[in-house]
């Protein structure tokens, strides 16, 4: 049996001028069905790109990468956007929601491309809103909203469909610290409903609230383990004098 996400040997490689930058550089790695997985690193260090071939956005230069054992890198436009749309819930640090439409209809959205009749569409928004607390809001705007409410709505949207895979591309960025945890607590709570949570993000103290990490520095995989472990968070680099002052 195949892991629901399967990178083998993955590289992606980008020409900038006269330099080859390897964004990926031979990235292996599985993710099981079920698992809440925290990819790390600093700007650089390959983990939008990552990002981005999981959730169907971009293909590797070279390597396979598997999605629910398929070759997402065989696929033409087509079934890319149908993959996205049908297995992979996106969570985006600015929410992307659209200013002219209420929660219900953002929420809709994915539905309206999935062909689902209007008054489906209706209760399948509407219990998501409802389950992310929201559901007395249905016909407010957008900007109606605190940041944390409206990257509910943006965890609603991507809930609607069931998807394999929820993929939060640095959801707490926009937010302060308290609603981040809240949205963090709400992604922890979805894990443990049983769905596939992948979380990217910069901050070690996001990363550790997910159940494993793998962490990327210059597109190569340096770490992938428990997100618990002691090796598991960075350690700050120490001066010289203070590496001296150790060592003694």
């Amino acid at each position: 049996m195949s892991a629901l996400i399967e990178f083998e040997q993955v590289c992606k490689y980008y020409q900038m001028g006269d330099t080859l930058v390897k964004a990926a550089d031979h990235i292996t790695m599985k993710i099981e069905k079920g698992e809440f997985v925290a990819i790390v690193g600093q700007s650089g260090s390959g983990k939008s790109t990552c990002m981005n071939i999981i959730g169907c956005l971009d293909v590797p230069t070279h390597g396979i990468y598997r999605l629910n054992g398929r070759d997402v890198g065989r696929m033409n436009r087509d079934e890319l956007a149908d993959v996205r749309n049908e297995m992979l819930g996106f969570i985006f640090q600015q929410y992307n929601l659209l200013p002219r439409l209420n929660l219900l209809e953002n929420v809709e959205v994915p539905l309206v491309y999935a062909n689902i009749s209007r008054a489906e569409r209706h209760k399948l928004a509407r219990d998501v809103l409802e389950k992310v607390g929201l559901g007395d809001k249905l016909k407010n705007l957008p900007n109606q909203l605190s940041g944390g409410q409206q990257q509910r709505v943006s965890i609603a949207r991507a809930l609607v469909r069931n998807p394999a895979v929820i993929l939060a591309d640095e959801p707490t960025g926009a937010l302060d610290s308290h609603t981040g945890r809240e949205v963090i607590g709400m992604l922890q709570q979805l894990h443990r409903e049983g769905h596939t949570v992948v979380l990217i993000t910069h901050d070690n103290s996001i990363a550790v609230q997910a159940e494993r990490i793998i962490r990327l520095e210059d597109g190569q995989v340096v770490y992938d383990g428990d997100a618990h472990a002691p090796e598991a968070v960075v350690q700050p680099a120490l001066s010289d004098e203070a590496a001296q002052e150790e060592a003694k």
